[in-house]
């Protein structure tokens, strides 16, 4: 029994380790994303690790797939924040349609914060899409879970076509603002200040689809 116990703490330790140089690694290449002066194309493994103070062979152990895993990374430490603060609003508000709009608004303001880094990552979804590094529990999903819950008051709204149709008007404001330039007349316009109010009206142009304000 001694024996199993060592194990099982050696093991947590390991994994705490790994878990703190992963984020460690995650913020490093977060901040050099965010660089202005700084190429994101050239921005690979090697520089986020000396960036961030730790060896190279630690970092491809990592992300072993380049760039791609790191990017990965950045979204399920992301949304995983996005899910805590969700978690901790939960215990103390049940209204189902609140409760939409907040994980809307917490999802934008993560994307905010991550900024210059979400506009070039986005960019690249396709590649971590397929490359299997997306967010492991997907963000799609959780919204339909909460719509769900939202039409069990509201029987006349079809909540798969509720939850499409509000993560098509997300993703429609974050297209405009991945496009965000202020040196442009027009991209200028796409502030982070209008992301997160246009968000925050996602799940009200979703339900007007279906006539229920």
């Amino acid at each position: 029994m001694k024996d199993e116990k060592k194990i099982d703490g050696r093991s947590v330790r390991q994994k705490t380790i790994y878990d703190d140089s992963q984020l460690k690694l995650i913020n490093s290449a977060i901040k050099l994303l965010q660089d202005p002066d700084l190429d994101q194309k050239k921005i690979n493994v090697s520089m986020i690790a000396k960036n961030a103070g730790t060896s190279v062979a630690t970092a491809y152990n990592h992300f072993p797939n380049n760039m791609v895993d790191v990017y990965g990374a950045i979204f399920n430490s992301t949304f995983q924040e996005v899910e805590r603060d969700l978690g901790e609003y939960f215990k103390t508000v049940e209204d189902p349609k609140l409760r939409i709009k907040k994980f809307i608004e917490l999802q934008a303001k993560a994307i905010i914060k991550l900024g210059a880094a979400a506009r070039y990552m986005f960019f690249n979804i396709n590649e971590i899409v397929s490359s299997g590094n997306w967010i492991s529990n997907e963000p799609f999903d959780v919204l339909l879970n909460l719509c769900n819950d939202y039409i069990k008051e509201y029987q006349s709204i079809d909540a798969k076509k509720l939850a499409l149709n509000t993560i098509r008007n997300f993703n429609g404001c974050l297209f405009m603002w991945m496009r965000y330039n202020s040196e442009s007349s027009f991209w200028s316009s796409f502030t982070d200040e209008w992301f997160l109010n246009e968000t925050s009206l996602a799940l009200k142009q979703g339900l007007a689809v279906q006539g229920n304000q």
